[in-house]
């Protein structure tokens, strides 16, 4: 679940509906045309660094510093961190249901390619406002 997260902020990150089908395909290593669990959580352990099991803003930064700009990381990371319910400055696995909730429309448990363009526009307005909320305190 951790992982689905961490995908899911890699396409906030990621910030346009063209490059959502570039993560996507990324994210999909059988080629099935769905995001499973399995897919994701590989790449949420490689982005924890120290292994513990969050991903911090500092792991955050560190991931994706050359892809945006420093305060839409941060609005990313602010954005996720709110939706396990503790902001307590680290991403954790308890933000999951509520992603999965909103990009598994059907309730399959995977996310379908169509899936993913029709709702990941929530995830970036919900990005898109924390980072403004970054830039302007």
């Amino acid at each position: 679940m951790k992982t689905f997260i961490f995908c899911l902020l890699l396409a906030a990150v990621y910030g346009e509906n063209s490059n959502s089908e570039d993560f996507f395909s990324i994210m999909d290593h059988d080629g099935d045309g769905a995001l499973e669990q399995y897919e994701l959580h590989a790449d949420f352990y490689k982005k924890d660094i120290n292994g513990d099991g969050y991903i911090s803003l500092s792991e955050f930064i560190k991931s994706f510093a050359s892809s945006e700009s420093l305060e839409f990381n941060m609005g990313a990371f602010i954005y996720y961190d709110k939706l396990d319910g503790n902001e307590d400055g680290v991403i954790d696995q308890s933000a999951f249901p509520f992603v999965m909730k909103m990009m598994d429309s059907d309730g399959d448990g995977e996310i379908s390619r169509e899936e993913n363009e029709r709702n990941i526009q929530k995830i970036w307005n919900g990005v898109a406002k924390e980072s403004k909320s970054v830039l302007n305190p």
